[in-house]
């Protein structure tokens, strides 16, 4: 976890999807991030749920492990053509049941790697996203709640149809010439996944899962919800974890706004992250008490007016207690987000308040040590993400975008990205097929998103009320999790560890809507716990006992809900896509 007030965090660790964030989730490394250890808690951390899922008798492994490379039927599998590279029994450890290792290819070059339970499998299998621009096979490790279900997962992640390489863009490249590697990576890779995964483990245990379920963060995110929108007969449950459904315009147009506001004259960066803590400490310190508490928990950053001239340095002097004008000017333009020369939004949004701490994972560069000036394309808006994108995937395939210092934040310029950014945007409200299928959906985010603003998932959820025949239609089949203080897909200074694959199978198995989520952490020195609801609900203090309990909150309506982003690409989110079959 951070330090409070923004202490150093990784790229490793904000958007890994196991970095602490999900205590019963399958721990899975997104991007460059990396596993961890499989934890088995003794408690629950949903209290809303009376009965358990029913312990289902396990279902062992009718051939052995070596003889799922021999399957000949995956190299003639009807629009999925598959190879096994390599099938091995790995043995138990660390909590990991013993299972079979299989790692393989399905056409044209999507690689995956499928883990398969020897013995304690109990029908389910899960499907787990991946994050940034892909392009690696993420490690994964089973989920922490099978104990307590009675029955591992089995479960599969792959790399979206391409590898990425390093250096300066090189996360963009497979999209450069090859239109079939857009759309992999858009949407077809993860149904691919899917169809030769229920295949393989239908032979290897004689029977196809029971139930299927998605879960992924960011991009993986974004995956989950292609899912529900264009194959929405294909899973049962669905988790997408601050999803980057609005990825185009993310891109191209948050990104790249990012890195140039924080640009002087010379291409060196404005605002360094030995700023941040300073910031990140006077936005709590004026918003941290929106729950009718003073624990510096801001609940919907939405409520907070704050102005960074309040912390500008006297004339004369520059420390890291304070901000220049030049970098109050910066701090105010990463929380507007993007705008046109007309002032109008070109993206729902800039970076919360409370996101300040992490503003140095993505926006903001490192400070060099022993000070002094740094590029702001040494952030990863630029280097990793704003340049791929608009290099590499603005255009039609073969030919060259812009490079972001060239970006012109016009209208325009923002419709210029479509039609092909809608490979990859998810934006489509319309999930009435999902609805049909008995698909369940559970969106979640951080309230303190520093990589993904948090107000376009809100206006997405609010528009499929709207088409969905309201809120109480809506939430049988779909409801939206916003974590106080999370950072992107996990970290924060509180509120980190929580579980989400666990209400997602009590909802699709016995029909028991979530309607609370527990977060906890150790929060100024005390183990903390807190209630998410589902939104628009927030928590609001009881008005007596200890405000570090779940049980001292009560839900309320936030009073921001209702708070539409006025946008020019609010239409995007009324256009359909194109489903399977």
């Amino acid at each position: 976890m951070v330090d409070r007030f923004g202490g150093p965090r990784t790229w490793r660790a904000m958007v890994g999807l196991g970095a602490a964030a999900l205590v019963c989730a399958a721990v899975l490394a997104i991007g460059l991030g990396g596993g961890a250890a499989r934890a088995r808690p003794a408690h629950q951390l949903v209290r809303d749920s009376a009965t358990l899922a029913p312990i289902s008798p396990t279902i062992p492994a009718k051939m052995s492990c070596a003889a799922v490379a021999g399957l000949t039927s995956l190299a003639a599998l009807p629009d999925y053509p598959t190879s096994i590279a390599s099938a091995t029994d790995v043995p138990a450890a660390a909590g990991n049941p013993q299972y079979c290792d299989v790692k393989g290819m399905i056409a044209p070059q999507t690689h995956f790697e499928l883990k398969l339970p020897d013995s304690s499998w109990q029908g389910r299998y899960l499907q787990n996203g991946c994050g940034g621009y892909c392009g690696t096979v993420s490690n994964q490790s089973f989920p922490s709640c099978d104990a307590t279900l009675g029955g591992d997962f089995a479960m599969a992640t792959d790399d979206e149809g391409h590898t990425t390489s390093g250096g300066l863009g090189g996360a963009g490249l497979f999209a450069f010439n090859d239109q079939k590697l857009r759309t992999e990576y858009g949407y077809e890779s993860e149904q691919a996944m899917y169809v030769v995964a229920k295949k393989i483990i239908a032979d290897y245990y004689g029977t196809p899962p029971k139930y299927s379920y998605y879960n992924g963060c960011s991009d993986g995110g974004r995956e989950a919800m292609e899912m529900a929108e264009r194959y929405p007969d294909d899973f049962d449950g669905i988790i997408a974890g601050a999803p980057e459904i609005i990825a185009g315009p993310l891109n191209a147009e948050l990104q790249t706004w990012q890195y140039r506001v924080n640009s002087d004259a010379s291409g060196n960066a404005i605002l360094t992250s030995d700023k941040l803590p300073a910031l990140a400490r006077a936005v709590i310190n004026q918003c941290g008490h929106d729950d009718g508490t003073n624990d510096g928990i801001i609940t919907d950053p939405r409520s907070c007016h704050f102005d960074p001239a309040t912390l500008q340095c006297p004339a004369g002097t520059d420390t890291t207690s304070c901000l220049t004008a030049a970098q109050v000017d910066v701090a105010r333009k990463i929380y507007q987000g993007p705008v046109d020369e007309h002032g109008r939004r070109l993206y729902p949004g800039g970076l919360p308040y409370g996101s300040e701490g992490g503003w140095n994972v993505f926006a903001v560069p490192q400070t060099p040590a022993g000070g002094g000036p740094v590029p702001a394309s040494a952030a990863l808006a630029y280097f990793g993400l704003s340049l791929p994108y608009l290099r590499y995937q603005l255009l039609p395939p073969g030919q060259l975008g812009p490079d972001p210092s060239q970006w012109q934040f016009t209208d325009a310029g923002f419709r210029e990205m479509f039609p092909t950014a809608n490979i990859w945007d998810a934006m489509d409200t319309n999930l009435r097929a999902f609805r049909r299928h008995g698909g369940k959906l559970m969106i979640w985010q951080g309230w303190d998103d520093n990589g993904i603003p948090p107000f376009g998932t809100v206006d997405y959820y609010d528009t499929l009320v709207s088409r969905m025949g309201g809120l109480a239609s809506t939430r049988q089949f779909a409801r939206l999790f916003m974590f106080p203080t999370v950072y992107h897909c996990g970290g924060g200074y509180a509120n980190s560890s929580f579980d989400v694959v666990y209400p997602m199978v009590q909802w699709v198995e016995q029909g028991s809507a979530p309607a609370e989520v527990t977060a906890t952490d150790t929060y100024n020195g005390a183990t903390f716990t807190r209630p998410v609801y589902p939104y628009p609900e927030i928590p609001r203090y009881n008005g007596s006992g200890p405000t570090s309990q779940a049980s001292s909150f009560h839900p309320v309506r936030s009073p921001e809900a209702g708070d539409y982003t006025d946008w020019i690409g609010n239409y995007l989110f009324y256009q359909p896509v194109t489903r399977r079959g």
